[in-house]
């Protein structure tokens, strides 16, 4: 590290820095040089720029492990809501080597990263007649797109199907894909001999599986509650470390028994960790095989008013409207409202149980923009255009978290929170991608991922009726050394992000 006599590149003057992995929450000077954190100090540090941001938290910038919107535009909404990283964890992409070269050629303005997409594969196998090409596209859209095709939903993989799923799944691995994803719930027809092949592989590469745990159910016998006791029984049986996706929308109102299972699981040394969003809405392509109306009201305990078309961001009045939807376009983008936390105070407390769970990560589930077709909005014009619609986690999830969980409710501190939205992510993935050592955190060494709040204004403007407005109090955000926001302001030429890619031993 530079003394601190030298000239740092940017310095952060005099802001209450935070940093939750040494508990200091104390008024510091930071320096940055180049893309690293080099120098914290009480004295005044020399810089060619020097920032005042006194009277502002400085904190490490945010990382969500289960970002969809994996383009320019829904980066820079992103990034004002604190997020210096965005990585496709869920899903997953095929071809990973085409995703991140993709991203590299277009350049992003935070990190980026993805798992190997474990669905896309079963696509591929399963449903070859819905890969144009002959090979998927690493984007959620593909995915949305195949939701019409039945095979890779509905059937179990045997035999050579099975040997090509896992073949293709490992290629991702060795491609540096940080982890397979399995989405679960969109193939009901997947059985627990092939889970347990993935979960294998996922231990041979020292990788997690992220989860969207199937049977999306309050109901026995098929319930959600089966499922995680069945992800425990993979994680127990093969070591492999087991991620529950936003366990707070998939265990609908069963959570304080999930919640228990998971707990007990820990204690008995089982490698689980979780993550939450802070909404009590979900949101994914209408056709997904949760959906299914025959019995989803009594499954998951809502009505046909709780779902709502994206594209049109209007309310579905009956069984007859949301099927016809779905039969027509079954890729389009619909939420579900599952708890309604700001009207009722015991909704308010089911999401408590899932978001402030001990080593719990926030992230967002955030789809792309959509537009007024339902397709998503990839350019990268800025400001974006009006009109564009989402479920307002996209955009507001973190400083909702900060607003109404730590300054207006007072049930979590500063540093916890941030703890949440940092630290947490990076060690839920640092075993298989020691670079993530470097990130969550605010210490000389660390990378230059920063981001500078008011504490007193910060707060999201996003919501149903407006899902695209960009969060407040958010002044400045730096991505490997360099300004992406500063004084509350875009910059649209800056392109920092880097890959966060896992390194191949096997």
């Amino acid at each position: 590290m530079r003394s601190e006599k030298q000239q740092f590149d940017v310095v952060l003057s005099g802001g209450r820095v935070i940093d939750p992995e040494t508990y200091t929450d104390r008024v510091l000077n930071v320096g940055i040089a180049d893309d690293t954190v080099a120098a914290i100090s009480t004295e005044p540090l020399e810089g060619k720029e020097v920032v005042d941001v006194t009277g502002l938290i400085v904190a490490p910038g945010f990382i969500d492990l289960h970002a969809h919107g994996q383009n320019i535009a829904s980066n820079r909404i992103q990034a004002f809501d604190g997020l210096t990283t965005a990585l496709e964890l869920e899903a997953g992409m095929l071809p990973v080597s085409e995703f991140y070269d993709n991203c590299a050629a277009e350049g992003r303005p935070i990190n980026f990263g993805c798992s190997a997409g474990w669905a896309a594969a079963r696509i591929m196998t399963l449903s070859p007649g819905a890969v144009s090409g002959g090979k998927p596209e690493p984007s959620l859209a593909f995915l949305l797109k195949s939701l019409g095709s039945t095979e890779w939903v509905e059937n179990p993989a045997h035999g050579k199907e099975l040997d090509a799923i896992l073949a293709l799944t490992e290629q991702g691995l060795r491609e540096g894909a940080i982890g397979i994803g399995c989405p679960w719930g969109y193939t009901p027809g997947a059985g627990l001999k092939e889970l347990r092949e993935l979960w294998l592989l996922a231990k041979k590469y020292n990788q997690p599986t992220y989860t969207h745990i199937q049977n999306m159910s309050v109901l026995d016998p098929n319930s959600g509650t089966r499922n995680v006791i069945e992800l425990a029984g993979l994680a127990a049986s093969t070591g492999a470390r087991t991620h529950i996706c936003h366990w707070n929308s998939t265990s609908l109102r069963d959570i304080p028994l999930i919640h228990d299972i998971v707990r007990n699981a820990q204690k008995a040394g089982l490698p689980i960790t979780t993550e939450a969003y802070v909404y009590g809405a979900g949101n994914s392509g209408i056709g997904a095989a949760e959906w299914d109306p025959v019995d989803v009201e009594e499954r998951m305990e809502v009505e046909w008013s709780d779902f709502t078309l994206v594209k049109t961001m209007k309310d579905f009045e009956t069984k007859e409207e949301f099927v016809a939807a779905r039969e027509a376009h079954p890729e389009d983008s619909v939420i579900v409202h599952f708890l309604h936390e700001d009207d009722d105070a015991h909704d308010a407390a089911l999401l408590d149980i899932s978001v402030l769970f001990p080593g719990t990560a926030i992230c967002t589930d955030g789809l792309p923009f959509v537009q007024a077709d339902g397709s998503f909005y990839e350019k990268d014009e800025w400001p974006l255009p009006e009109g564009l619609n989402n479920h307002p986690r996209a955009a507001g999830n973190y400083a909702r978290f900060f607003r109404k969980w730590v300054r207006e409710r007072g049930i979590i501190s500063w540093m916890d929170a941030i703890r949440q939205t940092s630290l947490n992510p990076a060690l839920i993935l640092e075993e298989g991608v020691p670079e993530m050592k470097r990130k969550g955190r605010l210490q000389e060494g660390s990378d230059a991922d920063v981001v500078v709040f008011d504490p007193e204004t910060i707060g999201e403007k996003a919501d149903f009726k407006n899902p695209s407005a960009l969060s407040v109090g958010m002044r400045h955000v730096l991505v490997n050394g360099k300004f992406l926001i500063r004084n509350a302001e875009l910059d649209p030429n800056a392109m920092a992000g880097r890959a966060v890619r896992a390194r191949v031993g096997v």
